[in-house]
């Protein structure tokens, strides 16, 4: 029997990739002008990214809402799927499953859906989504499916650098003192954020400059991942490929990296980590985890 995979948009997954693979997304809508758009299927992005660095307040988001849910489960059905697997933002960052089961109430007599709680965010999140994907289409069970995700889990790392602390001052995630104002730009201090399971963002300290959060990132990643291991790597960033550029060459001192892909970051994810961020995530290949 078919599978669709439905994941969230903000899980990073390229619009192309979701297209080539038949998967869709429940998306976050932002707020522009007083007006709520779907953040990728309604928002500009080029148009939304160029005026983000000057946004302040930065946007609200809010999560789709049980109408949306519905008529993705509808488009499910019409596709002709009687079964779905959807791979979930941990909801220590959202709420979006709730709106989405009040949603699958109405059509649950038509399609069964399987959940599967990442509980992991952003970029971290989208492994789970690319081998599902990949294990679906080698005919493989959604319990061997889950089985191997759950594997993956706690091999996941993921660490991002901010480009200022404006930005954090402008999301209200950081408190904004004159004293933190002061020794942050006398400094040059970048903040740094990682991505854990089940705990959503957290802060990872600052570093000197973006050099010196690229260190305290790979000696992070030599902490927290396997040297035995084989991984694969994902770049996100808001029009920053250069940091991108700097974070896999200092990590590909330390691990054994298969693949490397680069993605332009959503405009949810991007409105909270900032014009110009960079996000490294390393997960292990299938073969290291089979």
């Amino acid at each position: 029997m078919k599978v669709k995979i439905i994941t969230d948009s903000t899980s990073q997954i390229p619009i192309e990739y979701a297209k080539e693979k038949n998967i869709i997304f429940f998306e976050p809508t932002i707020e522009l002008d007083g007006e709520h758009f779907k953040e990728l299927s309604e928002v500009d992005y080029e148009d939304f990214v160029s005026k983000m660095a000057k946004m302040n307040p930065v946007p609200k988001t809010s999560v789709a809402n049980p109408q949306d849910a519905l008529e993705v489960f509808e488009q499910i059905i019409d596709e002709g799927y009687k079964e779905a697997l959807y791979l979930y933002l941990t909801p220590t960052m959202s709420n979006q499953i709730s709106p989405v089961q009040v949603g699958y109430k109405k059509v649950k007599d038509k399609l069964k859906v399987h959940y599967y709680p990442t509980e992991y965010s952003a970029t971290s999140q989208a492994p789970f989504i690319l081998y599902a994907q990949e294990l679906l289409e080698k005919g493989e069970s959604i319990a061997t499916i889950t089985k191997t995700l759950d594997k993956m889990k706690p091999l996941i790392f993921s660490n991002g650098i901010s480009t200022s602390f404006d930005i954090l001052f402008r999301t209200g995630r950081i408190k904004k003192t004159v004293k933190m104002s002061m020794i942050s730009s006398l400094m040059s201090l970048k903040p740094i954020y990682a991505s854990e399971q089940d705990k959503g963002f957290s802060s990872g300290g600052a570093g000197a400059g973006f050099g010196g959060s690229i260190k305290k990132i790979t000696q992070a990643a030599e902490e927290k991942t396997d040297a035995n291991i084989t991984y694969n790597m994902i770049i996100s960033h808001v029009k920053n490929e250069k940091l991108g550029k700097k974070l896999e060459e200092s990590l590909k001192k330390i691990r054994k990296i298969e693949s490397v892909k680069y993605w332009q970051m959503s405009p949810c994810v991007g409105n909270t980590l900032g014009y110009g961020t960079a996000m490294v995530t390393l997960y292990p290949t299938l073969d290291s985890i089979k």
